[in-house]
């Protein structure tokens, strides 16, 4: 590879190190590509405070956090909906008709609580009930607990980020297909892709001996999710649970990517669905279970153009993938192990992406509103 080639490449992997002595976070991994080509990938930092602890490399895993949210929950209500399973204007009545479900969540669309506009409240400590329940009823409480929940905006009037919502989605996936969402995620969502790594519960699965894993708290050892309601839950919910490594959310983000194209490669669903999953449902609005980016504040940075799907995790991990112009961008750090309220990752990610995109030859801002 020449000089000229090698500079901009190397113009990242020098920001990673500089997120590690800014404090950002004490390791990372980045993967960079373009219409699912991947065309470079970095690593820095260690895996923990401990300095005998090994380094990142780009097979490290990671707790994924809320990429639970788009690359299990979605993806799975993607699949079911090509095989006309479900449509984005059932009704939760409709597609979950338990009777714990209450009155005032059966009207609720799937496409409302996928693009965060059920009306549901952001967070709530579930774990402090589940915790205090028998062990083995823990992993049914998370959406019944979440159905129990006053709305509190009135449906389909603003956008509102809710665990809630994808913690009853969670339990649609459940009930439509006869299977815990952590088995039909494996068995109908990764394993078809040959990921071997990505997936709930890594601890029943790995031998941790075989790998590096990024800790995101001391106190929790490898294979424990961060989050709170879904570590009490057992490991697996709708927004959060999902562990693996960069090379693995690339190849889905790829996938998403020629799905969204008609290319045969796209995760095995059609065209049809992957863009009505991939597109705003409302101007400027998330997608039906990804985000998009903020004209001015975007963590992707001021040049992927407005016809982009990604989505952050509180763990510090992230993707983007611009459906127009190609460029994919996967970060996952373990930003939370150094401080969990820090908010550095917030100037960092854009630097980062926009170093990304300027190795790819994409420098300049896309054009607002999307054309």
């Amino acid at each position: 590879m020449s000089p000229l080639v090698e500079r901009p490449w190397r113009r990242l992997a020098n920001l990673l190190e500089e997120g590690r002595e800014q404090g950002v976070y004490t390791g990372a991994v980045a993967l960079v590509g373009l219409e699912g080509k991947l065309l470079w990938q970095g690593a820095a930092g260690r895996t923990s405070l401990d300095p005998t602890r090994p380094p990142v490399t780009p097979d490290t895993i990671f707790d994924l956090a809320s990429l639970t949210k788009p690359l299990a929950t979605t993806l799975a209500l993607m699949l079911l909906a090509d095989r006309g399973r479900i449509s984005l204007e059932a009704t939760l009545g409709e597609v979950l008709p338990v009777p714990w479900l209450p009155a005032d969540k059966r009207p609720l669309t799937l496409k409302s609580l996928l693009s965060h506009r059920a009306g549901l409240p952001a967070w709530r400590p579930f774990f402090e009930k589940v915790l205090a329940a028998p062990e083995p009823e823990r992993p049914l409480l998370l959406p019944r607990l979440a159905a129990a929940e006053p709305l509190e905006n009135e449906p389909e009037t603003t956008t509102l980020y809710s665990d809630l919502g994808f913690m009853l989605l969670g339990a649609v996936v459940e009930h439509l297909s006869g299977l815990d969402l952590e088995t039909f995620c494996r068995q109908e969502v990764f394993e078809p892709q040959g990921l071997k790594i990505l997936g709930f519960k890594p601890n029943s699965r790995l031998t941790w001996d075989n790998f590096t894993w990024a800790a995101t708290e001391e106190s929790l050892g490898p294979g424990e999710v961060h989050d709170e309601n879904a570590r009490a839950a057992g490991g697996v919910a709708g927004h959060a649970g999902l562990f693996g490594t960069g090379t693995e959310v690339f190849d889905l983000a790829a996938g998403l990517f020629h799905a969204y194209h008609g290319r045969g490669e796209g995760l095995g669903i059609s065209r049809k669905v992957a863009q009505q999953f991939l597109t705003p449902v409302t101007p400027g609005g998330r997608t039906p279970g990804f985000d998009v980016p903020t004209p001015g504040q975007s963590s992707a940075g001021r040049f992927f153009s407005p016809h982009s799907v990604g989505h952050t995790g509180f763990t510090g991990t992230s993707f983007w993938l611009d459906l127009a112009r190609g460029q994919m961008v996967v970060l996952l750090t373990n930003r939370v192990l150094l401080c969990r309220n820090s908010d550095r990752i917030k100037a960092f990610r854009p630097r980062f992406h926009e170093a990304a995109c300027r190795a790819l030859g994409v420098d300049k801002p896309s054009p607002w509103p999307p054309d």
